[in-house]
């Protein structure tokens, strides 16, 4: 007599536990990568940047890592564009810290770094999927998007 009520006591706990479990995200296909497994190597490369460790990345941290940036072109850069101009650097990186710094208190936190994250990959995700394939990825650095 007992068993029936506990067996059914067992049985909801398990639905229950179930229904909290949240759901697995889509498996990206193995030539493609997902959103979370993308932004996590974004996000790492991006707080590589901040020297101090603080958590967040200062105009100067990020202007710093421009100035390697660009010099790391010179160097081994065998464009046309980076030779004829070797002192002009690729980006302003002052304009892309104030777009970035959507909050303006002169650091990029975790949140900003969050959206611009989202929004670089929902621009690299040309049929918006939610998977990066290879061709996507390659479009995005050679400046063209796949058809939709």
């Amino acid at each position: 007599m007992t068993r029936l009520p506990l067996a059914a006591a067992l049985i909801g706990l398990a639905s229950m536990a179930a229904a909290q479990t949240p759901p697995a995200a889509p498996a990206a296909p193995a030539d493609g990568v997902s959103f979370e497994s993308w932004a996590a190597k974004a996000r790492g490369r991006l707080m590589a940047l901040d020297a101090d460790h603080d958590g967040k990345i200062s105009k100067d941290e990020f202007a710093r890592a421009g100035t390697l940036m660009a010099g790391r072109r010179r160097e081994g850069g065998s464009a046309a564009s980076d030779a004829a101009k070797p002192d002009v650097p690729k980006h302003d990186e002052s304009r892309m810290f104030d777009r970035f710094d959507t909050n303006q208190d002169g650091f990029i936190d975790a949140q900003e770094i969050n959206a611009i994250l989202a929004r670089r990959f929902a621009r690299m995700d040309a049929n918006h999927d939610g998977v990066l394939t290879p061709d996507e990825r390659q479009a995005m650095r050679g400046g063209n998007m796949p058809e939709q």
